[in-house]
């Protein structure tokens, strides 16, 4: 009898404890609301089948940080949304990003981050920055559950990328940027003989004012940088070739700014000890254009006259067939992407690829080989 006695005043002590705990606001131990005496007959019922009292800051979720979420953000976001990067705030480590958990999950959720201009459905790229469904659910779960850390996952290497061949890195002279704009910068690249490129990168030296890199070789624009990209990489067994005397310049596009700011960026350029299929460059305007040769598309760059117009790149064969290669429903200077498609999309001489918009002045860069 003692000992069932002594249990009962165990568990109505617990009891007790439960509903204070529960009920902060109290009058003699009565709960002052209906919503407070809910409140804990749903602590009362945790504690009959845990038999213990939940922390407020129970994890409510197994995706955590270090297994799940880390690698899709290093992967997808890190690029821009790093210390003095371009995008506005951090999100390379637990602190930064669980600072910004909640907005994080909604920008996910809404498919507004990571910004990707080109529509849905039309064209297959490989380096669509969209996250999956199953990427999203993570990072989604992982912020509602209370953003927990985890545990310590071994890292793997950096790939830095520029490994494939002999690379080339050139300090660009400084640039005084004054209220945003395009400044052309030349690059002293000491070629001894003809080179190969394989893979070039440009590195900002202020990363928060690059909107675009497009480099130039001759004059003609052979390939444009994003903070997107972590390098520009062409398909294997493609180079593009600079001749020894090639007059190279890149186009550095600014961010507008309220003060004069100083930038020095450089240039690193990687390459191939031998030629492979010549890639090439040609820029459409906005109408049709005929297709003299027998080619594979590899990429394509869209430009509208101003930001939220739309432009799209449509290429036809000789019997008429219609193969998207990209639309971009709304235009942004600032995120001037160019779509590297997953598969070459083969086009026979006689075919056309037309640029439309809706306004004048678009025009499109593509990247291809002869066949």
């Amino acid at each position: 009898m003692d000992q069932r006695n002594s249990t009962r005043a165990l568990i109505a002590s617990a009891e007790r404890q439960t509903f204070i705990r529960a009920c902060p606001e109290r009058s003699r131990g009565v709960c002052r609301s209906v919503q407070c005496a809910i409140a804990a007959a749903v602590a009362l019922m945790t504690l009959a089948t845990s038999g213990s009292v939940p922390d407020a800051h129970t994890r409510t979720t197994q995706v955590t940080w270090t297994a799940d979420v880390e690698p899709i953000v290093g992967a997808r976001c890190v690029r821009c949304h790093r210390a003095g990067g371009f995008g506005p705030m951090s999100l390379a480590n637990y602190r930064d990003a669980r600072t910004w958990a909640t907005a994080i999950r909604d920008e996910v959720l809404s498919g507004r981050m990571p910004p990707w201009p080109a529509a849905p459905g039309y064209g297959d790229f490989a380096n669509d920055a969209r996250l999956s469904a199953l990427e999203a659910d993570l990072v989604a779960r992982w912020a509602e559950g209370g953003a927990p850390l985890g545990p310590d996952v071994a890292k793997p290497p950096r790939d830095v990328g520029l490994d494939r061949a002999e690379s080339v890195r050139v300090d660009l002279p400084a640039t005084r940027v004054v209220g945003g704009g395009v400044r052309r910068v030349p690059v002293a690249l000491p070629l001894d003989r003809d080179r190969f490129l394989t893979r070039w990168a440009f590195e900002p030296g202020n990363r928060s004012l690059v909107e675009e890199a497009r480099l130039r070789v001759n004059g003609r624009v052979i390939g444009s940088w994003t903070p997107f990209d972590l390098s520009v990489e062409y398909p294997p067994h493609m180079t593009d070739r600079l001749p020894k005397d090639a007059q190279v310049a890149v186009d550095v596009r600014y961010r507008r700014t309220s003060e004069p700011v100083d930038d020095r960026s450089a240039l690193t350029l990687s390459f191939d000890r031998r030629p492979q299929r010549q890639l090439q460059h040609l820029t459409l305007a906005c109408g049709s254009q005929p297709i003299d040769r027998e080619i594979d598309l590899i990429a394509v760059q869209p430009t509208a006259a101003a930001a939220g117009e739309t432009v799209e790149v449509v290429a036809y064969d000789r019997d008429g067939l219609v193969a998207p290669v990209a639309v971009v429903s709304r235009y942004r200077p600032d995120y001037a992407v160019t779509y590297r498609l997953r598969a070459p999309i083969h086009l026979a001489r006689g075919s056309r690829v037309d640029v439309r918009s809706s306004a004048d002045g678009c025009s499109a860069r593509i990247d291809f080989v002869s066949r």
